[in-house]
């Protein structure tokens, strides 16, 4: 089905040519009543068509029914609604005009002018005039020109692209897809994708990235009913796997995760209309999100719409300064913070869960036999799956926890829960509660009789992967029951959850659309980080979980190319350090600022010591806070500081934890990817050795 924008106007025959114009092929792009302005001219043509063979074209439709006399440019039209006659422009000489105005605005932009300052493709016109017979649309091609006369017997949809390919022009030559983005971009600014600290272009919103965002809200023809996903949900559809190399036991341990989904989970009902968006890093997400509430609130302009996230940083460096004009935007645990205020008239800040399990370890030795962080993540997915009783966490299955952890025998689960009774001793000696406890403390209360302060027609949520069961449930209180859901995801960069969308008692199949593209990133640096995902059996059951799942298109025209990732070896830190003051200081001679370079890590004492020695406005950053975000140039430093590797964790495992976080990392660096180490490369990391240039002293 062809692509097309906006709405038919109220006449009747601008509601047939909108409906005979929707019957094209997915090649056409249709632009219904758009207004075209250059200096003071203005015009407002019904259609404007974009082909990338038959260039750009205009039509004008009359819904005229009478047609006295016509000489080149006028008509004299009999008006039922009074019995005058009147003069009027010709349909065609008035899409005449708006097609000049198009053209001037499209030779505005260098990169669609030839040598001679002219297009590189054709303008066409024509005048639509479904309510008149053939006879009278013949003697108007007469004066008007043969074939840019269109009337009802043309917009037949077995001869309609042959009638519009007749449509005159003065040349023919094909628009390359670079051309095609530049005259979508002019037509529609909304789609040119800018930089948002200089303002420079970046890029265009690619059609399935626009198709996406301007769905319309409550499309039946695209959404299926509750029921239909019920039934669809109990079958399972084959495909072909899109990872080899992957060993059954760890798919048949991550393949029983469903198990571990709470039954109030299960019993959830979501709202009417959910859209999933999944994509890889680099894809476009976040400004698919954006299109899509610049495009509600343009179409929609009554609705509430609510945008929220887990990533702090995100929020304020993209959303909150992109779209506080048309939506409210605040974080999750905003949102649960309102609520508990409006409950209690006051906030307590919640306890880190990391940082109470390392205060019990200092009286408790068997902590640290099953290990701090095996712990605190053990804590907080009790929590968040509402396992909180003794019985109900030992009879739960919980074998390799989302694939990140071993499993447990009944015996060491009882030693885990006789810990978690500790934790909560410890917690509740120096504060009423931690985040999870904060999660199901507003949950519980939204459940009873504290309401939010608004409910929203529309939510769209960013780095969704990031969100718990219970923080979906909390999230449908803030829903209207007949509101729409917008969730944007990449479950390869789920560092902090792995819970399937099912687990959190929303069923995707037949909701999820991906995107395939990775722009961010340069083809160099997305297939270096992409190596690490195609062996990894986490990925792999966390994108295969919706049917439709495909492969990143790295074919594609518009993947930039660029430097492959470098890679150097250090004898020590000393000589590290001086490598990054000597590169940052090239970076930043080459034109970059130091706000759009990056030293990133996951561990503590390695980002403390590179903030120090950093170059002031350079971004030090755990490398976790930054998912949906991107950098021109990203230093990973003691890359083999990476690899954390936890006895508590089997080996499979923890390496497939290991290169999806690594995998996020480097899929920050939108051009330059400098990845440093000492000593010998990680094992995990391997996968990348062919995709990278090495430095080895």
């Amino acid at each position: 089905m062809t692509h097309i924008n906006g709405d038919p106007g109220e006449e009747p025959g601008d509601r047939q040519v909108y409906q005979a114009l929707s019957t094209l092929s997915d090649d056409f792009i249709i632009y219904a009543q758009k207004k075209l302005v250059r200096g003071s001219k203005e015009r407002n043509p019904d259609y404007v068509i974009v082909h990338p063979d038959l260039g750009v074209i205009v039509l004008e439709v009359k819904d005229w029914i009478k047609i006295e006399k016509i000489d080149e440019k006028h008509a004299w039209v009999y008006r039922s609604s009074n019995g005058r006659i009147e003069q009027e422009t010709s349909p065609v000489e008035q899409a005449r005009g708006a097609a000049l105005i198009l053209a001037s605005k499209l030779e505005d932009d260098l990169a669609l002018r030839n040598y001679a300052g002219k297009l590189n493709f054709p303008y066409r016109y024509a005048g639509v005039l479904p309510q008149l017979p053939m006879s009278t649309i013949t003697w108007l091609e007469k004066a008007w020109g043969e074939g840019a006369v269109l009337g009802k017997n043309h917009l037949n949809p077995d001869k309609l692209r042959e009638n519009i390919e007749q449509i005159p022009t003065p040349f023919f030559a094909p628009m390359t897809m670079r051309e095609l983005n530049a005259v979508r971009a002019i037509l529609d600014p909304c789609l040119r994708i800018s930089n948002r600290g200089n303002g420079a272009f970046k890029g265009v919103y690619d059609l399935e990235q626009e198709a996406i965002a301007r769905e319309r809200i409550g499309n039946q023809a695209d959404l299926p009913s509750m029921g239909q996903l019920e039934s669809s949900g109990n079958e399972k559809t084959s495909q072909t796997s899109f990872i080899t190399g992957t060993t059954p036991s760890v798919l048949n341990r991550l393949g029983r995760l469903e198990n571990t989904t709470p039954e109030e989970v299960k019993e959830l009902r979501e709202p009417g209309y959910i859209r999933l968006v999944r994509g890889f890093a680099g894809t476009g997400k976040t400004d698919v999100l954006i299109l899509r509430a610049h495009y509600i609130k343009q179409q929609y302009p009554d609705k509430k719409i609510l945008v929220t996230t887990f990533n702090r940083p995100l929020l304020d460096e993209r959303l909150i300064p992109e779209l506080t004009d048309l939506a409210d935007v605040y974080s999750f645990d905003a949102l649960c913070s309102s609520v508990f205020q409006k409950k209690h008239g006051t906030w307590v800040l919640p306890q880190s869960t990391e940082g109470v399990v390392a205060r019990l370890a200092i009286s408790n030795p068997l902590v640290e036999e099953f290990g701090q962080r095996f712990l605190a993540e053990e804590i907080i997915w009790i929590k968040e799956n509402q396992l909180n009783s003794r019985q109900k966490y030992l009879n739960t299955h919980r074998e390799g926890r989302a694939g990140t952890s071993r499993s447990l025998s009944r015996k060491k689960k009882a030693q885990v829960f006789d810990l978690f009774d500790c934790y909560q001793d410890e917690l509740h000696a120096i504060s009423p509660h931690d985040w999870p406890d904060l999660h199901e403390k507003v949950l519980r209360e939204l459940n009873d009789d504290t309401e939010p302060d608004k409910q929203y027609d529309v939510i769209l949520v960013d780095e969704a992967q990031h969100f718990a069961p219970t923080w979906i449930r909390i999230l449908r209180h803030f829903l209207k029951p007949d509101g729409a859901l917008f969730l944007c995801d990449d479950p390869s960069q789920s560092v902090y959850r792995l819970f399937s969308w099912r687990q959190r008692g929303i069923e995707v199949v037949g909701r999820t659309r991906w995107l395939r593209v990775p722009y961010r990133n340069t083809r160099q640096i997305f297939e270096a980080a992409f190596s690490l995902i195609v062996a990894n059996p986490l990925a792999r059951k966390m994108m295969e979980e919706s049917e439709d799942f495909i492969l990143p298109d790295l074919e594609n025209d518009h993947l930039r190319d660029g430097e492959l990732p470098q890679v150097y070896h250090f004898k020590n830190t000393v000589d590290e350090k001086e490598f990054i003051q000597g590169k940052v200081a090239d970076l930043i001679k080459s034109g970059l600022l130091p706000s759009e370079i990056a030293i990133m890590h996951t561990q503590k004492h390695v980002i403390h010591s590179y903030h120090d020695a950093a170059q002031k406005g350079i971004l030090v950053d755990d490398l976790r806070r930054r998912t949906g975000m991107e950098f021109p140039a990203v230093i990973i430093p003691r890359v083999q500081d990476l690899v954390d590797r936890d006895t508590q964790y089997n080996w499979e495992d923890d390496q497939a934890r290991q290169q999806l976080t690594f995998y996020m990392a480097m899929t920050r660096a939108r051009d330059h990817l400098y990845l440093l180490y000492e000593q010998k490369w990680p094992k995990p990391f391997e996968p990348i050795q062919s995709k990278v240039v090495w430095h080895v002293n």
